[in-house]
């Protein structure tokens, strides 16, 4: 199950903070065919850092485990969506082009902030943490974000809570696996009805080998975090 956030039809960017995620993590938590207390929770690009932003400081959303994908702790917390992509906007003039006119997106967030109030406080989170990045992500800068992440929770005193997976020459876009790997692709610009070309970077081979490795290690780590001696797997 995925949760739309981005576009809703019937949903006001300026509705969507932390409430609407733990509604509908209550939501699957009661359901009747969930063991509430064996949850974890995934995200992928932005969806990493709601990720992050709801396991470190919700009250309501405690997975047992989560996992990032190609994701990135600095971004301001406690806003709702609108205000926080109001605050990335400021950023656009960090955007480079390259040659075939693509956006490149990576230095937005660099150099990753020393500011606590920009990034999120991962060293509250509590439960198991999986990272997995390429070091050709062009979207976002994810390497440079997982090293930040792994001090700010070794001085925290939870490192021992996280695993990084970082893939040479992989992209952004790292799905599961025989997903076709597009370098660059069509992306309508948030709000604005703008179409343009965003590189997300990564290099086929290399690529695909990410998507297949991490979508079983990603798989080893649920199986590791949410079975207990009598759950069996139903999927």
């Amino acid at each position: 199950m995925a949760l739309e956030y981005l576009s809703p039809e019937k949903l006001k960017m300026t509705e969507v903070d932390g409430t609407y995620f733990e509604k509908a993590y209550q939501i699957l938590q009661n359901h009747p065919l969930v063991q509430k207390d064996k949850m974890a929770v995934l995200g992928l690009c932005f969806g990493s850092a709601i990720t992050l932003t709801m396991t470190a400081y919700s009250r309501v959303i405690k997975p047992q485990c989560c996992v990032c994908i190609s994701g990135s702790h600095a971004i301001p917390v406690d806003k709702c969506l609108f205000e926080v992509f109001e605050d990335i906007k400021k950023l656009n003039g960090k955007i480079q082009v390259n040659e075939d006119n693509h956006l490149i997106h990576r230095n937005t967030i660099l150099p990753i902030p020393s500011d606590p109030a920009l990034k999120v406080d991962v060293g509250r989170i509590k439960c198991p943490l999986l990272l997995v990045n390429g070091t050709d992500d062009q979207n976002w800068a994810t390497v440079e974000s997982a090293e930040d992440m792994e001090m700010m929770m070794k001085k925290a005193g939870n490192r021992q809570l996280l695993t990084v997976l970082t893939y040479p020459d992989a992209g952004h876009l790292i799905e599961p696996p025989y997903t076709p790997h597009f370098r660059a692709t069509n992306f309508l610009l948030h709000k604005m009805n703008e179409k343009v070309v965003m590189l997300w970077g990564g290099q086929t081979k290399p690529h695909a080998y990410a998507q297949e490795d991490s979508w079983k290690k990603i798989l080893a780590f649920f199986r590791e975090h949410l079975y207990g001696s009598s759950v069996k797997a139903k999927l």
